[in-house]
Formats: structure tokens, sequence, C-alpha cells
């Protein structure tokens, strides 16, 4: 009877060691977890909840505004869902580096051992996972710390490829407005060589002109019908590239938009403009993101030097163990090499952080260049060459109706005016696109800019508004492609 109650009291010992064991464990963990780890968790799950709660996707009206394509694109482009999944996997990452190993429970069971009980044959065991030694909690917070600031570097890169998106989407819009204004010109052109070639018709029939003016007018026309269609050739390609960033199918129809758009101001100055860029650039807070992670990885290859140990607990019938390993740090050319390589890496993260401050610097003045030239000729196109270009033609077609100007006078003219209406919507999309491509860097709503007090745009991903709530302003769907950083 007594050897009974001394066996059970030595199996609620083994089991009361291992549950301490496993108590100490998972509170240790816990312990040792960084502490912006569960503020990373909310943020990604919040920007998220558009790919895990799967929004309904917002329908396209017949002529969809950049605001409508760009919250479509930001709900329905893999590659941006893509992003977002790396940012979570990063996030998962932290407690699997600073938790303490598992906790194995070794047994053995003596045979032969004639009238002898179970009891008296058995050992139990308590060790750590006999594959991994118990580092110090040091490093295990130290490897928390880096992980961290891994995933908080993989939520500001997802920032930055919404805005990128939106870039893409943007700058494929202006290509198609200018494509859409293109036509018409061509077709105006058409409209217009077609009275030429009656006018020359009717000229060679009754005498008053050459056959020469008709075979060239003729000949015009057909070529100018073929630069048409040739256009026209580039509406599927365009649509195409379109569809691939909303992630529909590539032969889903894209309607080329009724009229240029209308030109955004920018209200603030350059240098604030420049200021905000780089207060706000996602990449440059993901690099600044991966110097501190390559800082911790640094500090995580020092503690190299700190040994690591082993613990282990049994117990028989006949008497307890308790036992523990140190695992000396003896590979020091090893370890020294560890140190040296997270340095090199944290250099070579520093150096690439410094020459994209410089290159974001390059991006932000030859934009701005671009967007205040093309200002400037969009002016002076507007209001002075092409009115000047569109009287040359009604003086042209006056004097080449009355015969005072040969057929090749009037084409001449024709020509400067189209050439002239041509490259001022060439102007005014190029400003756009060097807008967009201000606001892709910089994440700054150019709509809400007040000068001294740049306002930044909205950084929660939703779903799109009711039809007839939307806006025509880019910044409508750009509001859900912030970051929220």
């Amino acid at each position: 009877m007594r050897g009974r109650i001394v066996t059970g009291l030595r199996l609620r010992l083994v089991v009361f060691m291992a549950l301490a064991a496993l108590v100490a464990l998972a509170a240790g963990c816990a312990a040792l977890r960084p502490a912006g780890e569960k503020k990373e968790r909310e943020k990604a799950a919040a920007q998220g909840r558009a790919y895990t709660e799967k929004v309904k996707l917002p329908a396209l009206g017949p002529e969809p505004t950049p605001g409508e394509y760009l919250r479509y694109a930001f709900l329905n482009n893999a590659d941006l869902q893509a992003r977002y999944w790396q940012w979570r996997s990063a996030i998962e990452r932290i407690p699997q580096s600073s938790s303490f190993p598992n906790v194995a429970v070794p047994f053995s069971v003596m045979f032969g051992g004639g009238s002898m009980k179970l009891w008296d044959r058995l050992t139990l065991g308590l060790v750590n996972d006999p594959m991994t030694n118990i580092p110090a909690p040091s490093k295990l917070r130290t490897a928390g710390r880096r992980d961290l600031e891994d995933a908080r570097a993989a939520g500001q890169r997802f920032r930055e490829a919404k805005f990128l998106l939106q870039g893409r989407v943007l700058s494929t819009y202006y290509d198609l407005a200018l494509l859409a204004e293109t036509v018409r010109i061509q077709e105006e052109h058409i409209t217009l060589l077609e009275l030429i070639a009656r006018q020359a018709s009717v000229g060679a029939a009754t005498g008053a002109s050459g056959q020469r003016d008709l075979l060239k007018a003729q000949t015009e026309l057909d070529l100018a019908r073929n630069a048409l269609e040739n256009l026209k050739s580039r509406v599927p390609p365009l649509g195409a590239k379109m569809n691939a960033l909303l992630g529909r199918g590539a032969t889903e129809a894209v309607p080329l938009p009724g009229a240029l758009p209308e030109p955004r101001p920018l209200p603030v100055p350059d240098d604030e403009l420049i200021r905000a860029g780089f207060e706000r650039s996602p990449e440059l807070a993901a690099l600044a993101r991966d110097v501190a992670g390559r800082k911790e990885a640094l500090n995580l290859a020092r503690q190299a030097y700190i040994p690591d140990f082993g613990l282990s607990a049994s117990i028989t019938s006949a008497a307890g163990n308790l036992g523990g390993m140190i695992v000396l740090p003896t590979r020091r050319e090893a370890i020294k090499a560890g140190v040296e390589q997270a340095r090199a890496d944290l250099a070579a993260t520093e150096a690439a952080r410094t020459q994209y401050r410089r290159d974001l610097a390059a991006s932000f003045v030859l934009n701005l260049y671009v967007l205040r030239n093309d200002e400037r000729q969009v002016d002076l196109f507007e209001k002075t060459i092409i009115p000047r270009a569109r009287e040359a033609v009604l003086i042209a077609q006056t004097a080449y109706a009355a015969d005072r100007a040969t057929f090749l006078d009037l084409l001449e003219a024709q020509r400067t005016f189209l050439d002239a209406r041509l490259v001022a919507a060439q102007l005014r999309m190029e400003r756009e696109k060097a807008l967009a491509a201000i606001e892709t860097w910089s994440t700054v709503d150019v709509e809400t800019m007040t000068p001294g007090a740049v306002s930044f745009r909205a950084t929660t991903m939703r779903a799109a508004p009711t039809r007839g709530a939307t806006t025509t302003s880019p910044a409508a769907g750009a509001g859900m492609g912030g970051g929220g950083m």
C-alpha cells in the first residue's frame, strides 16, 4: 500500500514538473516578444480587411473615372495582395524567432526485469528539444526585435506597392485619354481631307485645277484613314494593360475617355512638396526599418559568444536525476565571421538608404521640372500657337477655294494645326503623369494641399462607395491607397 502511494506521488511529481516547465516556457515566450508586435498585427488586420473579408468589387460604369479605376485596382490587383500577404508572413516570423524550444518527454522501459513492476522498470524524463539548445533570453528578445523591424519594413513596402499601383493606373489612364484625343483629332483631319478631296474632284472635272491635286488629295485621305486605323489598333493593347492592373480579363471592355482630364493644380511651393516627399516616402521608411533590423541582427551575432545550455530531468523508482549542459561557443572564427557579415549587411543597407534618398531627390527635381516646363508649354500652345494655326488653316482654305493657294499650302497649314493640337495634348498628359509620379513617391494628395500645411492622403483601404457618391478626382481612389504607417 505504501509503495503504491510513493509511486503515485512520483508520477504526480513528474507531471507537475512537466506542466511547470511548459508554463514557464510559455510565460517566458510571451515576455520575450517585442512590444510593437501587437500594434503591427492590428495595423495589418485593418489595412488588409478588403482581402481577408473578400469585399465585393465595385461596378465600373460605361466611362469609368480615374478614381473608380483606382478603387477597383486596390481591391483586386494580385501583386498588391501578394505584398500584403508577405507583410503578414513577416509578422508571423516574430513568435517563431522569439520563443524557447519545445519540451521533450523521453521515456524508457527495461525488459527482462523478472517480477519487477512496470514502474520499477520505467524511466521518465523532461528535456529541451534535443535538436535545439536553450538560448539566452537576450538572444530571443533580440531576434524578435529584428523580425519586428523586418515586418515593419514589409508593411511599408506594401504601402509603397499601393502607390506604385496608383501611379501605373493613372499613367495608363492618361495614355488612354491621349490616344482618344489623338483619334478625335485624326477624325477631324479626315473630315477636312474629305472636303478637300471633293473640292479637288470638282476642280478636276471643271478644269479649274489639275488631276495632280486630286490624286494628292485622295492619297492624303487614304493615308489619313490608314493612320486612324493604326491608332484604333492601339486600343486593345492599352485596354489589356489596364485590365491587368485591375485584375480583370485581358479582353474586358475599357472605353476611351470622352475628353482629356482637366489639369489638377499643385498649390504648394516645390520645396515644401520635396520636404513632404522625404517625410512620407514609404521606401525611405522601409529602408530605415531595414537599418534598424540589421542593427538588431548585428547585436544578435555578437551574442553568439554567450553560451547556450540544455536541461534535463528524469525519475525512476529508485531516484530522480537533474542535469544540464552548457554549449560553449568554441567556433570563434565562425562567430567572428558572423559578426562581420552582420556588420557588412548593416553598412550595405545604410548605403542603399543614402543612395535612395539621393535618387528620390533627383526624381522630385526631374518630375517637378517636367511638370513646370509642360505647364509653360501648354500655356504657349493653347493661348498662342493653336489659335494662330487655326487661323492659318481658315486663310489657306479660303485661298485654295479661290485658287490663290496650292493644295500643298493648304495641307501644310492643316498639318501644322493638327501637330500643334497633338503636342498640346501630349504636354498636358505628360504634366499629369509627372504629377502622378510626385504623388506616388511622396504619398501626398495634391487635392488637399494648402501652402504651409500639407495634408496627407487617407490611409485606410476600404470598399468603394456606392455609385453616385463617386468623384472624378484620382484622389478618391488614392485615398484607399494610403499606407497609414
